[in-house]
C-alpha cells in the first residue's frame, strides 16, 4: 500500500483541528462545574434561601435548646425536684490570639479560682473549643462577662437539683443532662414538666464545636420560661418516716432489701413509698442497676400468707363460708402428691376445728386452702382480677407488671389450694397493697398514683361493704389478741402478717419475702401501711418479727402527724382532721428533725 505524504498545511491544519477538539474539551471540564456551582449557589442564596437557612440553623442550634423544667412538689408544696441555671465557660483560641494566653489567663484566675499556671496550660491546647470551667452560678458569671475578654463564650444551662437527697428518689425518678433520658415522675409528667416554649442557647456547629458570639450574653440577663409544677401526693415527713423505719429495719435484719407504703385507702393517695436500695438522683450514674431499679413495682413476689386476707374476703363474698364458720384444720394434707401443712405443724401438730379468728391469728394454710377450694375457681378468678391481681394498677410510675394470674380454668386442684394461702400467683407489692386497701375502703379498689389531682384514677366495686367489715372486723380482732409487736397506742389495727419463700429456677429456695400489710383505725380507715422485707438474714425471720416492727415504728411515728387514732389532735370543733394533712409545714433544716428517734420495739409472734 503506498504511504501518504502529508504537507506542511496538512499537518497545521490536523494539529489545530486536534487542538480545538482539546481546548473544547478543556473549557467544558472547567466551565460546566464552575456553572454548577453557580446555579447551586444561586438556588441557596435566592431560589431556596429560606430553606437551607433553616437547615443551617437547625444543623447549629439544635442541641443547644435550654429547657427549664417544671418543679416537682409535695403534697404541702415542698421542692423535691427543680432546675437551677448554672454556666460553662469555653475559650476559643482563634479569637484570643493577639491577646495572648498569659493576659487571658492572669484576668480569670482570680474569678474562677483557678491558678494561672492552669489556665494557660489549658487555654494553650490545640482545640477549636476549650471548657475552662463548670457549674458558676449566676454571679461568678457576672464578674467573668464585665471583663468583656475575647473569645470567651459563657453559655448558661438548666441542670436539675433534688434538694431532698435520696428521698422519694424511686419516685421522682432522674432525669439526665440534656433531659433526653427520664425515670420515675420526671418521665411520666415530662409533657407537663417541659410545657414552657425553650430558650435558644449558643450555636454549635456540625463537628460538636461552640460557635463564639463576639456580642453580650444576653443568657445572663434573659429568663428562661419555667413549665408547668407537678404536685405529688407524696408527704414528705411522712416519705421520711417510712424511709428511716425501713432503713433501720433492714440494717437490723441485714436483708437484701425492702418497701414501705403509706396509703389513704379511701383515694388512692399514696402519701410514702419507700424502697430500698435506693440513690441519689443528683448522682444517679453513681448508682448501680439494682439501687435504680423499683422494684415495688417491677418485680413479683409470692404475697404469701397476707393474701389469706382476700381468701377470706373471697369466701365470705361467694358465700361459701359465713362469719361463724368452723373448719377442720388437720395440720398436714396432701393435694395431687403435693403436701401442704402449717408453718407450725412438726412443733403443734394439727389444731382440729377453727374459726376465722383463728385462721388469721395463727396463719392456718390448711384453713386457707380450704376455704379456697370451696370456691368455683372460674368465680374465685374473677375476685381476684377485680382486685387487681394480673393486671397493671396503672399507677404513674413507669415500668409496672402485671403480675401473674393465670384463668381460673387452667388452675388444677394443687393451684387452687396453693392461691389460697398466697402461692401459685406472682404480684407486685403494690399491687398487694391496693388489693387489701379495697377491703379497708369498704370493698371499693381505687387506682394507686403519686400525682394529685390525677384525672385516671379509677373505682369500683370488688366485694360488698358488709364483707369488707366482716374481714375487718376478723383482722383487728386476731391483731389484738396475739401481735402485740404491731399494736400502737391509741390505734386498732387490723392487718396481717405474711411470709413467703423466694422462687428459685424449679420452685422455691430458701430466702424469705417476710411482710405485714395494715390499716387504721379499724372502725373507719384512713391509712394503710404495707411493709415487705427481701431475704433478711436473721434466724427467726418471720413477718411478725422483720416486717412487722418496721410497721409499728411507720404507724407510731404518722398517726398523731395525720390526725387519725386517738393520738390525733382534734380541732376545736370537733371535726375529724383528714387522713392527709394539707397545711403546708416549713421544713427543718434537717429532715431528722421531724420525729424522734424510737424506741426499740420487742420481737414476738409469728
Amino acid at each position: 500500500m503506498a504511504r501518504k505524504n502529508y504537507t506542511t498545511d496538512d499537518v497545521h491544519r490536523l494539529v489545530s483541528k486536534r487542538f480545538r477538539r482539546f481546548y473544547a474539551v478543556l473549557v467544558a471540564v472547567i466551565f460546566i462545574p464552575l456553572l454548577l456551582v453557580i446555579f447551586k449557589l444561586a438556588d441557596i442564596q435566592v431560589v431556596n434561601a429560606e430553606y437551607y437557612q433553616q437547615k443551617a440553623s437547625q444543623t447549629r442550634n439544635q442541641s443547644l435548646t435550654v429547657f427549664r423544667r417544671g418543679r416537682i412538689l409535695d403534697r404541702n408544696g415542698h421542692i423535691m425536684a427543680q432546675d437551677v441555671t448554672l454556666y460553662d465557660v469555653y475559650a476559643h483560641p482563634r479569637y484570643y490570639y493577639d491577646t495572648g494566653a498569659g493576659e487571658l489567663a492572669k484576668a480569670m484566675a482570680p474569678i474562677l479560682n483557678q491558678p494561672e499556671a492552669q489556665l494557660v496550660a489549658k487555654l494553650q491546647q490545640p482545640y477549636d473549643t476549650i471548657r475552662l470551667a463548670s457549674n458558676l452560678d449566676k454571679k461568678t458569671a457576672k464578674l467573668l462577662r464585665d471583663k468583656h475578654l475575647p473569645g470567651i463564650d459563657i453559655p448558661r444551662k438548666m441542670v436539675r437539683r433534688y434538694p431532698q437527697g435520696t428521698l422519694a428518689a424511686h419516685i421522682l425518678g432522674y432525669v439526665n443532662d440534656d433531659a433526653k433520658i427520664a425515670t420515675g415522675i420526671e418521665q411520666a409528667a415530662v409533657n407537663q414538666l417541659k410545657s414552657a416554649p425553650p430558650v435558644q442557647g449558643l450555636e454549635r456547629s456540625p463537628d460538636g464545636s461552640l460557635i463564639h458570639v463576639d456580642k453580650v450574653d444576653t443568657a445572663l440577663v434573659t429568663d428562661i420560661p419555667q413549665a408547668d409544677d407537678v404536685q405529688l401526693s407524696i408527704d414528705s415527713r411522712v416519705q421520711f418516716i417510712a424511709e428511716r423505719a425501713l432503713e433501720s429495719g433492714l440494717e437490723r435484719t441485714k436483708a437484701q432489701g425492702g418497701m414501705a407504703l403509706v396509703m389513704d385507702p379511701t383515694n388512692g393517695e399514696i402519701l410514702a413509698f419507700a424502697v430500698k436500695p435506693d440513690f441519689n438522683p443528683n448522682q444517679f450514674r453513681k448508682a448501680s442497676a439494682t439501687d435504680l431499679k423499683n422494684w415495688a413495682i417491677t418485680d413479683v413476689y409470692p404475697p404469701g400468707s397476707t393474701f389469706k386476707i382476700l381468701t377470706v374476703a373471697s369466701g365470705l363474698e361467694t358465700g361459701v363460708i359465713n362469719r361463724q364458720s368452723i373448719l377442720h384444720d388437720s395440720g398436714r394434707m396432701v393435694i395431687q402428691n403435693q403436701a401442704i401443712e402449717n408453718y407450725d405443724y412438726k412443733s403443734h401438730g394439727a389444731p382440729g376445728n377453727i374459726d376465722l379468728i383463728y385462721l388469721l391469728q395463727h396463719s392456718s394454710n390448711i384453713g386457707s386452702l380450704l376455704i379456697s377450694l370451696r370456691m368455683d375457681p372460674i368465680e374465685h378468678y374473677e375476685l381476684l382480677k377485680k382486685m387487681g391481681f394480673g393486671s397493671r394498677t396503672q399507677i404513674e410510675i413507669p415500668g409496672e407488671s402485671a403480675g401473674i394470674l393465670h384463668h381460673g380454668s387452667k388452675w388444677d386442684e394443687s393451684t387452687h389450694a396453693s392461691i389460697g394461702f398466697g402461692y401459685g400467683i406472682a404480684a407486685t407489692p403494690l399491687q398487694m397493697a391496693s388489693a387489701v386497701a379495697s377491703i379497708a375502703n369498704g370493698g371499693v379498689w381505687v387506682t394507686p398514683h403519686v400525682m394529685k389531682n390525677n384525672a385516671n384514677v379509677k373505682r369500683h366495686r370488688v366485694i360488698t361493704d358488709q364483707t369488707a367489715r366482716t374481714v375487718t372486723e376478723l383482722l383487728s380482732t386476731s391483731i389484738g389478741k396475739t401481735h402485740s409487736v404491731v399494736n400502737v397506742p391509741g390505734l386498732n389495727v387490723a392487718g396481717k402478717t405474711g411470709t413467703s419463700r423466694k422462687p428459685v429456677s424449679g420452685g422455691y429456695g430458701n430466702d424469705l419475702y417476710t411482710s405485714f400489710v395494715g390499716y387504721f383505725p379499724a372502725n373507719d380507715p384512713r391509712v394503710l401501711v404495707m411493709v415487705v422485707v427481701d431475704s433478711p438474714r436473721i434466724g427467726n425471720a418471720w413477718g411478725s418479727t422483720v416486717a412487722g416492727p418496721i410497721f409499728k415504728e411507720i404507724a407510731t411515728n404518722i398517726a398523731g402527724y395525720l390526725g387519725v387514732g386517738s393520738t390525733a389532735t382534734q380541732p376545736a370543733d370537733g371535726s375529724a382532721k383528714p387522713a392527709a394533712a394539707s397545711v403546708a409545714a416549713p421544713m427543718p433544716e434537717s429532715l431528722s428533725e421531724l420525729v424522734p428517734k424510737p424506741a426499740a420495739k420487742p420481737r414476738n409472734g409469728a
